[in-house]
């Protein structure tokens, strides 16, 4: 997979948060957001793993964000009435200087108070589901992809075996989908690919800050041997390259893979819808399912937040915690996809609302089972 289990999204980060959390009370909320706005400046140019594209794409709009940034954080009170306005602004500050780098797989952490935890819901909305649209058609709805419900997606695919595989078509929901890991969707592929599929590998940015970050990742599992197994050539690899370099532990950057049938009587049509929030492993849901004979992309095209990743925790001065990407897909020199997206096979227009999203779950079903739209 692009990414490693559930080591490449933001599932793991909180258990990194709380040691790097303590603001310093010595210097003033405008030093501390330039203190960070520095740190970062400096870091990402070191350690982030789509730094140096980035610079060679659009330096001179980097830099003149970070002109920007300097300006505005400088402005900042040092009132004490004023210090939590000072740390939101400062949080906007950081957050559309990491903009201007690129629009996703980077951020900070906010020090601006938060606002109470939303009540637990008696049923979690984000959990896979399958719904009957008719004799012939499936809905397969996934709203995300984090870890936790890589279980629970497995075990929907199989205890609806028997009315998946009785369907001739299906429509496979991921719109909203914000990522999470490529493992999660990993027993959906069966279903969706009959024939092989190429499969790039990573590039690591080796460094003495991503070596500790990736040694911290599995440090931080409850059984970190697991990890251990996967990131270990990897984390070999790190430390015999020379500092600053991109590393490939995979022997090939371009793998050919088989999957099998989980049914002989695998959907005949697959449709799946996609938007603009369909990022990160979801993109890379979208690109590996594309090559099936059976599937189409339809929609608006992906987020396109897919290129570098495996986020990592950096602390910053204030307290705030950087999360940068340690990875490049080496597909990236060829087929860039990060603020370009996966394209969608029928190109839909985005729905302004509920009613309308819903009305693009019919008008798929129709193109499916008539070819009309």
């Amino acid at each position: 997979m692009k990414r490693i289990g559930l080591f490449c999204g933001l599932v793991w980060l909180a258990s990194f948060a709380a040691p790097f959390a303590t603001a310093s009370t010595s210097v003033t909320p405008a030093n501390r957001c330039q203190a960070d706005l520095a740190e970062i400046s400096a870091f990402l140019l070191h350690n982030d793993a789509g730094a140096e594209d980035a610079r060679a794409h659009h330096g001179s709009l980097i830099d003149a964000a970070l002109h920007q940034a300097q300006a505005d954080s400088s402005a900042l009170t040092d009132a004490a009435a004023d210090a939590a306005a000072d740390a939101a602004a400062c949080d906007a500050i950081l957050t559309a200087y990491l903009r201007a780098w690129r629009p996703g797989h980077l951020s900070v952490t906010a020090l601006a108070a938060s606002a109470a935890p939303a009540p637990v819901a008696a049923i979690d909305p984000r959990l896979p589901r399958v719904q009957r649209l008719g004799a012939d058609t499936l809905l397969l709805t996934i709203p995300s992809f984090n870890d936790r419900y890589r279980a629970p997606l497995a075990t929907l695919l199989d205890q609806h075996r028997s009315e998946l595989a009785s369907h001739r078509y299906w429509i496979v929901d991921v719109r909203g989908n914000g990522g999470g890991s490529d493992t999660t969707y990993a027993p959906l592929l069966p279903w969706l690919l009959d024939g092989d599929y190429l499969q790039h590998a990573l590039a690591y940015r080796a460094t003495t800050a991503n070596i500790r970050a990736q040694e911290q990742v599995c440090a931080g599992q409850t059984d970190p041997q697991p990890c251990l197994r996967q990131m270990g050539p990897a984390i070999a690899a790190m430390r015999a390259a020379t500092i600053g370099s991109a590393v490939t532990p995979a022997a090939e950057h371009i793998t050919v893979q088989a999957p099998q049938r989980v049914e002989p009587k695998a959907p005949r049509r697959v449709a799946v819808l996609i938007d603009r929030d369909c990022g990160s492993s979801c993109d890379q849901f979208a690109l590996t399912v594309k090559a099936g004979f059976r599937v189409k992309l339809a929609g608006q095209p992906s987020a396109g937040v897919v290129d570098v990743g495996n986020l990592r925790p950096h602390p910053l001065p204030s307290g705030r915690v950087l999360r940068y990407a340690t990875t490049r897909s080496t597909r990236a020199a060829e087929l860039p996809l990060d603020g370009i997206g996966v394209q969608p096979d029928l190109l839909l227009p985005a729905p302004p609302d509920a009613a309308a999203r819903a009305a693009e779950v019919t008008r798929v079903q129709r193109w499916l089972e008539s070819g009309r739209l």
